[in-house]
């Protein structure tokens, strides 16, 4: 009676089947008692309401399903969860699809078989037979009369292609509702536009609109009230015109995220195979470890420089909604996870960095006034360039009359300059970087060179100056050349520019500084 509320379902259950077995007045009066001390522990109030999503890996053949199955059910019966699922295609189920478009474009033939072997090996395993088995099957042959009208065009358009990719989580939320059945739950699966998921007609790279938060509510929580489970699509909505669509990479992630967030839900929880968010990658640093909180700015930051287990996208509705959004492994449901929250840092005065990250292919571009502009004038031209090329920024650092800052690999190639470029011969060549040196050539010198990486430190930034001196220590003691320094505007990352040879070693380093040794010896050398 003395723990904590948690536990108070479990002591009015034991309450009532005491008088069941025995009734007295005696035990009347206790009973009553017992039932008022479990109400005032929080037995009466609703149960947990929680998203649970479960990517490809964990959804990837029969026996991780059933297990995923038996996982939401063990939520439900020892945690009294209500939980709704959202689930990702089988596997590889993604690549399957698209490589039989590109058959049916190269070819004009259509060959599913991969796919529908997976599927249909994983019904049969489960035992998924009758209506249920038919439903996965119909939905195949659908996707093969799809194929069959690519072949016969011999084109793909984006709006086709998003159309082929989205069997794959269709075909999974089936088989994971029909698993869940099998299992003595009652669910049902949704497509995401059955609960009001809309959004921009972005083939490839949707975004849902805001009118899908108002459908979600009204569409999901009825469901959900009969005592049903949603078990929903994730990664496909469909546009203002009926059009499927897909939301891009951690399309799945962000379709959580916004049921949850849309429908007032207490958690979301993201189900992948490794234990949450770790120090550093674990393939880097064996001795990574699991971080138990970290803010949304934080999550975020480590997301877009380097850290694979979240898209940065994925997070914003919970984040608007103030929705707790935790990280767990399916593989190891004991693990609590990454609980990412408004106000969840892990840094303190005596752990100053909560986690390292780094990102590969970075390039360096150094950009030197050469009139006499003053920082508004030159900072504005600089920045109007970047806009009007379209070319993001990674990180940054200015003074009056020059400006450091790296691009991503992707968007621009290592050049010196404009005619550097046109005399390299076999040189691919960019529209945009050609006329985004030309801009920038107007008003300043500019090197830009390759080979670089960012290494990110989720830090206290209430101690940066102790974080900056121990990195710069470490990075001078093992002759780490640091070639740029940023502190982000989120300011809960410090960010350096190492030579990519190097990266590795740098974040070994550092992370046997901040996290292989005592708490109270992680700050400054």
């Amino acid at each position: 009676a003395t723990e904590s509320g948690e536990n108070s379902p479990r002591l009015m259950t034991a309450a009532l089947l005491a008088y069941i077995v025995r009734p007295n007045p005696t035990m009347s009066r206790t009973v009553l008692l017992l039932l008022l001390l479990a109400r005032a522990r929080g037995a009466l109030v609703p149960p947990p309401r929680v998203v649970m999503k479960f990517g490809g890996s964990s959804v990837r053949d029969a026996e991780r399903i059933a297990e995923v199955a038996s996982l939401v059910r063990a939520q439900m019966v020892e945690h009294s969860v209500q939980p709704c699922l959202v689930c990702s295609a089988m596997g590889k189920t993604t690549n399957g699809l698209l490589a039989a478009a590109d058959r049916a474009i190269d070819e004009g033939t259509v060959d599913l078989s991969t796919v529908r072997a997976l599927h249909v090996d994983t019904l049969d395993a489960l035992s998924i037979s009758g209506t249920e088995a038919s439903e996965v099957v119909e939905l195949l042959d659908k996707c093969e009369r799809t194929l069959e009208g690519v072949a016969l065009l011999g084109e793909l358009s984006p709006r086709t292609r998003d159309l082929v990719v989205s069997y794959g989580e269709r075909l999974s939320g089936r088989v994971v509702a029909a698993a869940l059945r099998r299992q003595g739950v009652r669910a049902k699966q949704l497509e995401a536009w059955d609960v009001g998921v809309v959004t921009t007609d972005e083939f490839g790279e949707a975004t849902p609109l805001d009118q899908s938060w108002e459908g979600i509510a009204a569409s999901l929580l009825p469901v959900m009230e009969e005592g049903t489970v949603p078990v929903v699509t994730g990664f496909i909505g469909k546009d203002l015109q009926g059009r499927v669509t897909t939301l891009g990479r951690g399309g799945s992630d962000l379709t959580a995220s916004l049921l949850g967030a849309a429908a007032g839900f207490d958690e979301v929880q993201v189900w992948k195979d490794v234990d949450g968010i770790l120090t550093a990658d674990p393939r880097i640093c064996p001795a990574a470890a699991p971080v138990a909180r970290v803010t949304f700015d934080e999550a975020a930051e480590l997301a877009y420089f380097g850290a694979q287990v979240l898209h940065p996208l994925a997070m914003q509705p919970c984040r608007r909604a103030g929705v707790p959004f935790r990280v767990k492994n399916s593989y190891n449901p004991a693990a609590e996870g990454t609980l990412i929250s408004a106000d969840g840092s892990a840094c303190s005065e005596t752990r100053l960095v909560s986690a390292i990250t780094s990102k590969n292919g970075v390039q360096l571009v150094d950009i030197e006034s050469t009139r006499m502009l003053g920082a508004y004038g030159f900072l504005a031209r600089v920045f109007a360039a970047f806009d009007r090329w379209r070319i993001s920024i990674d990180v940054i650092a200015s003074s009056e009359v020059s400006v450091s800052l790296t691009l991503n690999k992707n968007q621009l190639l290592e050049r010196r300059s404009i005619s550097a470029l046109e005399q390299s011969p076999g040189v691919e060549r960019s529209e945009a970087l050609v006329g985004l040196m030309a801009d920038l050539e107007q008003v300043a010198n500019v090197r830009v060179s390759g080979g670089h990486s960012i290494v990110t430190l989720i830090a206290n930034v209430g101690c940066s100056s102790a974080v900056v001196s121990a990195v710069c220590a470490a990075m001078d003691r093992l002759g780490i050349p640091v070639q740029m320094i940023s502190q982000g505007a989120s300011k809960v990352n410090i960010s350096i520019v190492v030579p990519e040879e190097r990266a590795v070693e740098a974040v070994q380093e550092l992370h046997r500084h901040f996290f292989e040794q005592p708490p109270d010896c992680a700050g400054a050398s």
